[in-house]
């Protein structure tokens, strides 16, 4: 019985569990039979997903933000496909829902409220959040590798929401891996990314001492109340090339620097109810013993530096609303933004010193975005703010100038099935220019892939993006150090999300994903109520807030 209950699960489904549990294909034999029954159970059933998901979009319907444009032809046609939905379906269609979804979320706090080692922990209440490593290492033959994993989970339902339905708090998440490796000067390899819900059993997790668990792969601390030293093991195939290649690291990690606290103390920004939370380590040793294992072959590492980052908040996927009434009022008024997206970095130079930077999307850069043509873009220059870490672990805030100037297509995928080649031109050199508020010596450097022909992956959810190690030199071409280049939102990701949703890619549907524009009522009457002198104390109180939290106030939605 159970057997032929399995056989009826969609083939994503059981591809996902399957990659979860580290097995190239679906054997239910080797299932434990408690996470048999969860899988099983009505909670984990399409018709329980659409069901959840079909009261969402009504509440969405029913309880619209004030002074926001209406979704309501969107979300009525999103309905029509809510009947019955997979996991991964749900999943990519919470990315088409309007900026009024990252309402009913716990919201961000007016200061950051960062604390070890309970912060150690995925922040459940919010609606995204990962856990994320990156690095370069060398192994006993002094070949070097970019490696990424990253922990992301997300909340499918406001927790209230989810709670209604029985669901608790873990049941509620939907959890993606990714994994990638980069042999310098060969193929960039990214996993087929996977995507589970809580609802199977296979997430598990403990805070003293922390214990992260998906399937087999799992992020394991080694003291209480301490964060590192700790452990990551990770499995996955890459599926995009010749062959398949299949992936699995156990690497070990010690932290030699305080925590850095992001943006503003930890908020990035803590504005209105939404934002972001989140700190770093930036300076973490590869323990002796960690290993690599490509297509079979066991690698020792035997030295390397990574980076770790702990973020966590609300509007981001997709990009969400104020909280605050008198915010969405004043951006009533404003032209509607067609970008998003980022560029982020961080560096690790010589003498123990590192640098993150971040560079927002912009709609005066919308010309590099989203082109596939058979000529690359030209020049793009953009500004770019972070901080900058010394030996000691003082930190200080920095900006600067970002210039690409060579650019390298997207022509693979990990798993062409299921996540299309985009054919999309991203960032592959990148210049940058600091003023005195870093040491001379690394006030102007570049960044240059690791690897040959590109370092794109996919979301579960359908989004591309390209991630991996650099070489960091200066003007004169001599090594200063190693790094990570992160490009987000470069490609068009409704193909993707369409696919993965269940949903047809056609120009009505496309047309009803447009950000919509305000009505004329709708401006008239934020008009008036902007008028209104208090309101206007409001607003000019509330941007110098968010402007010291360290992000453009359009950040807002």
């Amino acid at each position: 019985m159970a057997k032929d209950a399995f056989n009826e699960l969609d083939e994503v489904t059981r591809e996902n569990i399957a990659l979860a549990l580290w097995m190239k294909e679906f054997k239910s034999q080797k299932i434990p039979p408690n996470i048999k029954k969860r899988i099983l159970s009505k909670k984990n059933s399409p018709e329980a997903f659409g069901k959840r998901m079909q009261y969402r979009i009504q509440d969405l319907l029913d309880n619209p933000d004030s002074f926001t444009p209406s979704y309501k032809k969107r979300y009525e046609k999103l309905l029509e496909h809510c009947d019955s939905l997979t996991s991964i379906q749900a999943y990519a269609l919470n990315h088409l829902l309007g900026v009024d979804s990252s309402r009913g979320y716990q919201d961000i706090p007016d200061e950051s409220n960062i604390e070890f080692p309970k912060d150690f922990a995925p922040q459940l209440g919010y609606q995204v959040g990962w856990h994320f490593f990156v690095g370069n290492c060398r192994d006993t033959r002094r070949r070097e590798y970019g490696i990424l994993v990253s922990f992301y989970r997300y909340s499918l339902l406001p927790p209230e929401m989810a709670h209604t339905f029985g669901l608790t708090d873990w049941d509620n998440q939907i959890f993606e891996m990714q994994l990638a490796v980069a042999p310098a000067g060969e193929e960039h390899l990214q996993s087929r990314p996977f995507a589970i819900s809580g609802t199977t059993g296979l997430l598990d997790f403990s805070n003293n001492p922390f214990h992260y668990q998906a399937g087999n792969n799992s992020i394991i601390s080694e003291k209480e109340d301490e964060l590192f030293p700790l452990r990551v093991q990770a499995w996955g195939i890459n599926q995009g090339g010749e062959e398949d290649v299949e992936m699995e690291i156990d690497l070990g990690f010690t932290s030699n620097k305080d925590f850095l606290l992001q943006g503003n103390k930890g908020c990035l920004p803590c504005c209105c109810g939404v934002g972001t939370l989140y700190y770093s380590a930036t300076n973490l040793s590869l323990e002796s013993g960690s290993l690599l294992k490509l297509n079979g072959e066991d690698i020792i590492l035997t030295q390397g530096k990574f980076w770790f980052d702990h973020q966590w908040g609300n509007a981001l996927e997709p990009l969400g609303n104020s909280r605050c009434k008198v915010v969405r009022a004043a951006n009533v008024l404003t032209k509607t933004s067609h970008s998003r997206g980022w560029d982020w970095f961080m560096a690790q130079f010589e003498g123990d010193r590192e640098m993150t930077m971040y560079a927002p999307h912009t709609d005066e850069n919308l010309q590099f975005y989203w082109l596939t043509g058979p000529e690359p873009p030209g020049t793009m220059v953009v500004a770019v703010k972070g901080q900058f870490v010394d030996s000691d672990c003082d930190v200080v805030d920095i900006r600067g100038t970002l210039t690409v100037d060579k650019w390298v297509k997207s022509v693979k995928s990990s798993n062409p099935e299921h996540y299309f080649v985009t054919n999309t031109w991203y960032p592959d050199h990148w210049e940058f220019e600091f003023q005195d508020m870093v040491p001379e010596d690394i006030r102007h450097f570049t960044m240059t892939p690791i690897v040959e022909g590109g370092q794109t992956g996919y979301n579960a959810s359908g989004a591309q993006y390209s991630e991996g190690g650099v070489y960091i030199r200066n003007p004169e071409g001599k090594f200063v150090g190693k790094g990570f280049a992160e490009s987000v939102y470069y490609a068009d990701a409704h193909p993707n999300i369409f696919h993965l949703a269940g949903l047809p890619d056609t120009p009505k549907m496309r047309k009803l994903m447009d950000p919509p524009e305000p009505s004329a009522l709708l401006k008239l009457k934020a008009l008036l109520y902007m008028a209104w002198p208090p309101n206007q104390r409001k607003i000019k109180k509330v941007l110098e807030k968010c402007l010291e939290q360290g992000l453009p106030t359009d950040y807002l939605g």
